[in-house]
């Protein structure tokens, strides 16, 4: 392991921080990570610094210290708190946290007709289908489907999304803003590509489906989002009317 960079200009507990991080993602959680005495010898510098960048995994959700054992790897539990219609990437934005796409596809179809049938489009309709793999903080997080009319966002089939937030990207394009959304959550076990994705320890997957309206009734989009239950919390604001 290559001593940190004492003349960088990253301070060096940041350095620690990222590569321990690098190390606790091949990790499963549950492994015990070394002493902070071992780990302050492997890197060539101070306990101070080592545990500076323990405390802000741990702060993170990343490790986790237990009396009697030491500390051992965890997968970070996100809580998105839902009290409006928002697109994750800036809940998750808005938390602090790193939302990416790694992996992004679009085609146009004819959708099914009871993906037809909630978007409200008549026979023959085309749609276009957005298919993205997204990392939250560097790591595998969750598949993301979204599915629009292809008259409302003909410049999606044609460019494809080069944002991170397609609600952002559908506001400053067209001035297409959701006013409401319908949501149903499902937990099921994951699928083939869905575990290749997201980690073989994943059993078991929640997934959100919401239809979104815009402020004339029309449906804006489907969408849905398969994440690992055990890494996701989801919570919603109810009103009395």
């Amino acid at each position: 392991m290559r001593p940190l960079e004492r003349r960088s200009g990253t301070p060096l507990y940041a350095q620690l921080q990222h590569r321990l991080l690098e190390r606790l993602r091949r990790e499963r959680p549950g492994e015990l990570l070394p002493t902070q005495h071992q780990l302050a010898s492997e890197f060539g510098t101070s306990l101070i610094t080592v545990k500076r960048a323990l405390h802000e995994l741990a702060r993170r959700g990343h490790l986790e210290s237990t009396r009697g054992r030491g500390t051992v790897v965890t997968r970070p539990v996100v809580s998105d708190d839902r009290s409006s219609v928002a697109s994750w990437t800036d809940t998750m934005t808005g938390l602090g946290r790193q939302p990416r796409t790694v992996s992004s596809r679009v085609r146009v179809r004819v959708p099914s007709r009871p993906a037809a049938r909630l978007l409200g489009l008549r026979a023959r309709a085309r749609t276009v289908r957005l298919e993205r793999e997204r990392t939250l903080d560097g790591s595998p997080f969750c598949i993301m489907t979204n599915e629009l009319p292809l008259d409302l966002v003909p410049d999606l089939a044609r460019e494809g999304l080069h944002e991170e937030s397609l609600y952002a990207w559908l506001r400053s394009r067209y001035d297409l803003v959701p006013s409401r959304a319908e949501e149903e959550v499902e937990a099921r076990p994951p699928l083939p590509r869905e575990r290749l994705f997201l980690g073989s320890d994943t059993r078991i997957v929640l997934v959100v489906r919401r239809r979104s309206r815009l402020a004339d009734g029309r449906t804006l989009e489907l969408a849905e989002m398969v994440a690992p239950a055990g890494r996701y919390r989801y919570h919603v604001e109810i009103v009395k009317a």
